[in-house]
């Protein structure tokens, strides 16, 4: 008797060791296909790294680590970016921002937005300076330029 428990037990633990095996060996079919999509575009890439990973069992996802691409699609855009950004430095220097009010690409030197018409600065009536809209005095020549208050052009 104490041979049959035996015996169950361990026919026991190899029902669960290949049940791990197996589950094991679906769970790294998933995670090549899942790395294949994060890699390629391609479908055809994309299965073949499937059937890569369930076929030759524990062996396919090693050939698939060898034969992968080596950067993810994020990573390759991310780096392209990285690299348009040193490339293409802003022509003559001069630079843009955003609009605070419309969100559209202006000059930093504008004064006022040509879209939304909302005013960043006002002139100096002297030197014709660019000044803040709520400077008194103008900083260049000293005129007293009175206080203005923060709204947009034209109301």
């Amino acid at each position: 008797m104490i041979a049959l428990d035996v015996a169950s037990v361990l026919e026991g633990a190899i029902v669960a060791v290949a049940i791990y095996l197996i589950v094991l060996w679906i769970a790294l079919a998933f995670y090549v296909a899942r790395d294949a999509r994060r890699r390629s575009r391609s479908w055809l890439f994309t299965g073949l790294a499937a059937l890569l990973g369930l076929i030759p069992p524990f062996l396919g996802p090693l050939v698939y680590l060898v034969i992968r691409p080596p950067q993810t699609l994020d990573e390759n855009r991310a780096f392209h970016l990285e690299e348009q950004a040193f490339l293409d430095p802003e022509p003559d220097g001069i630079g843009s921002r955003p609009c605070p009010t419309c969100g559209r690409e202006i000059e930093p030197d504008f004064i006022v937005c040509p879209y939304c018409r909302t005013q960043f600065a006002r002139r100096c009536t002297a030197c014709d300076r660019s000044l803040r809209l709520g400077c008194s005095v103008c900083p260049y020549c000293a005129t007293e330029v009175g206080a203005h208050s923060l709204s947009r052009a034209g109301r």
